[in-house]
């Protein structure tokens, strides 16, 4: 599509990236892709540092955003430094729509010393998110997980990754056991939620040059302490590496943990719907 007229092209590509930064979360919140890839964050985390073309950085921040990468939150923070204005908006953005509030003093921080005011009102809403996902709507309790895969050592990681991503969800407050729940949400005048987790299959295959990790779980929303069955949500994620980059069992473990972790967000996309609709 061309550029609008104007006399000053990289100007008017400047001030769309400034807005498509400031309002990330919204779009964020519409993705409805059912299949996460996790090949590249490595890539995009080091893109957003160190890429010279800073619309290469942009959209970097802008990915890892839409991945909701906690371990981009430290590549991030640093691009919050940068010297062009729509990068440090855009890695502002992501943050927000990450949604982990480990961010909130990084972007506290920025924010005294941004000079720049498009890039302060990303911040600020990035801040305003962070801030209002610690309101807590539902407790959550992470209870029953099972490893259906004949890969025993992903089963710890399973359960880690389904408690921090859940976690991540604005307004839901996880705890460690249903009784744990149930008297919290009492106390509190809140309604309360089991969540089951079951890693259903864990497969490797190879396509051309690469080595693909696939992987697929489901989510079961109980509502507690009746006990009804109210949801079930799944996911599933494929992640890949050249072959040749795989020089050990270490690589091929990195890969399937990618996998997993994939996989649960992907299945997550559904799970604030469906816990919204079984607290009623």
């Amino acid at each position: 599509m061309p550029l609008p007229r104007t006399s000053n092209p990289k100007s008017s590509w400047l001030r769309g990236v400034m807005r498509s930064a400031t309002m990330l979360a919204l779009v964020l919140t519409t993705a409805t892709s059912g299949v996460a890839f996790a090949q590249d964050s490595g890539q995009l985390k080091k893109d957003v540092l160190t890429a010279s073309d800073f619309r290469v950085r942009v959209t970097a921040a802008l990915a890892l955003g839409k991945r909701k990468d906690t371990s981009a939150i430290d590549a991030l923070g640093k691009a919050l430094k940068d010297d062009n204005a729509a990068v440090r908006a855009a890695a502002a953005a992501a943050l927000g729509a990450i949604g982990d509030t480990s961010a909130l003093s990084v972007l506290e921080r920025a924010k005294s010393s941004e000079k720049d005011g498009n890039v302060r009102s990303s911040i600020d809403k990035a801040i305003g998110m962070l801030k209002s996902a610690k309101k807590t709507r539902v407790i959550v309790s992470i209870a029953k997980i099972e490893n259906k895969t004949n890969e025993p050592k992903v089963s710890s990681l399973f359960t880690s990754t389904m408690k921090s991503e859940i976690a991540r969800i604005p307004g839901i407050e996880v705890v460690t056991s249903e009784k744990d729940a149930v008297d919290q949400a009492k106390q509190r005048n809140l309604p309360t939620i089991a969540v089951d987790g079951r890693l259903t299959s864990l497969s490797k295959s190879v396509a051309g040059a690469d080595t693909a990790i696939a992987a697929k779980v489901e989510l079961l929303i109980r509502k507690i302490p009746e006990q009804s069955l109210k949801a079930t949500v799944k996911g599933d994620a494929k992640a890949l590496m050249n072959s040749k980059a795989l020089k050990n069992d270490a690589d091929v473990a990195a890969l399937k943990e990618d996998a997993v972790k994939a996989a649960v967000q992907s299945a997550l996309k559904g799970a604030p719907t469906a816990i919204d609709a079984a607290t009623k």
